[in-house]
């Protein structure tokens, strides 16, 4: 578990640094094409905002979380589209779009795992 702490320590580190998040909510970790420190908190301002930044490059990210469905809509069609049991939702990018990653099944069994990519801005289910 170190190496996923220290993971959420320094996305949100970062995210506090570079985005003036002021207080995270949930720091997450997104595997896509490319990795991502997922942040999703409040600003200074107490705006909710989700902050992206690239593992490799450090690049951010940062997108007012009004301006787009939440995640529990994200899980609403996911389930619309065939998820069982929500595990995890996880906002990352694919295609440098803003998504919310939802995962369905069984998390004991990787191979019993649904992932569901879902447009943060249309709600469209991308894969």
């Amino acid at each position: 578990m170190k190496p996923y702490q220290d993971a959420r320590v320094e996305g949100e580190k970062l995210a506090k640094q570079y985005a003036e998040l002021e207080k995270a909510d949930q720091v997450d970790f997104y595997n896509g094409l490319e990795g991502y420190y997922s942040v999703l908190g409040h600003n200074k301002k107490q705006e909710a905002i989700a902050v992206l930044i690239e593992k490799n490059d450090h690049k951010i990210y940062v997108y007012q979380l009004d301006k787009g469905i939440s995640q529990d809509k994200a899980a609403t069609i996911s389930r619309e589209k065939g998820a069982s049991d929500i595990d995890k939702i996880t906002f990352g990018r694919y295609q440098d779009k803003p998504i919310w990653e939802v995962k369905s099944g069984n998390w004991e069994v990787k191979s019993g795992n649904q992932y569901y990519l879902v447009d943060f801005e249309t709600g469209a289910v991308i894969q």
